[in-house]
């Protein structure tokens, strides 16, 4: 388990709806501060960044409370968005949702902050629509970008979690996509900026490559078209003049 770094905890934390449900609260922020800060690979499984393997027995251990404590107070972040989970035979990965906006950049210089590798809350739901907060200088973080993390046979495909969640959205093929750019980054030398961008409009592209779909004729004016080549209507034409 986690034993260094900080998280940094708002006096707005005491505003949030589960904070007089004791179970839900410690839950809450033991999965913060034991999640996932870079995606790790567990059993052939890729572990993403704010997520973690659990049991509820797991948690009830680490918490000294009972199981149905532990079910009780996921049901309730489940409920109110803050977490996600997944379950297979085997285990089962919960997500905090929006988990970069809990942390703050792992860059800071030692005098601003934590330094790299080091995981800081910076906002979470105790902090929605707090104006006092946004007041005091010493709670207040400069706002960063969302930490990107190499994907791709090469590593070189730069996505955020974010970038991810969407591409897994958009497309059900998104883990082709983002090989198909890792190779052409490598072999051809592309550059991007952006290449969550880059996978888009690469998908727009191919998009416009397709030949259009040839509308079928209705079975009317196929019968029609028939018929004419048969010289059908002819005869009936000669017949109608004798």
């Amino acid at each position: 388990m986690l034993e260094s770094g900080y998280v940094r905890i708002f006096r707005s934390f005491l505003n949030w709806e589960w904070y007089d449900d004791a179970n839900t609260m410690r839950v809450f922020l033991h999965l913060i501060l034991t999640a996932n800060w870079e995606p790790k690979k567990w059993h052939g499984s890729t572990i993403e960044r704010g997520q973690r393997v659990y049991s509820r027995a797991k948690l009830a251990s680490e918490l000294k409370i009972s199981e149905k404590s532990v079910r009780t107070a996921i049901n309730h972040l489940i409920s109110t968005g803050e977490v996600a989970n997944r379950s297979t035979r085997e285990y089962s990965v919960i997500t905090i949702k929006n988990y970069e906006s809990y942390q703050q950049a792992a860059n800071e210089s030692a005098n601003e902050g934590p330094t790299t590798g080091q995981r800081v809350a910076s906002d979470g739901p105790q902090l929605k629509n707090d104006k006092n907060d946004k007041n005091d200088k010493k709670d207040t973080t400069p706002a960063s970008r969302p930490e990107k993390h190499k994907y791709g046979e090469y590593k070189n495909v730069l996505l955020s979690d974010t970038d991810i969640e969407k591409l897994k959205a958009k497309f059900s093929d998104w883990q082709e996509r983002i090989e198909t750019l890792s190779k052409g980054i490598e072999l051809k030398g592309y550059k991007y900026k952006n290449h969550y961008l880059a996978i888009l409009k690469w998908a727009e592209r191919d998009e416009q490559k397709r030949p259009p779909q040839k509308e079928h004729a209705s079975t009317f004016d196929s019968d029609i078209e028939a018929f004419e080549k048969s010289g059908i209507f002819d005869k009936f034409d000669r017949e109608g003049k004798t």
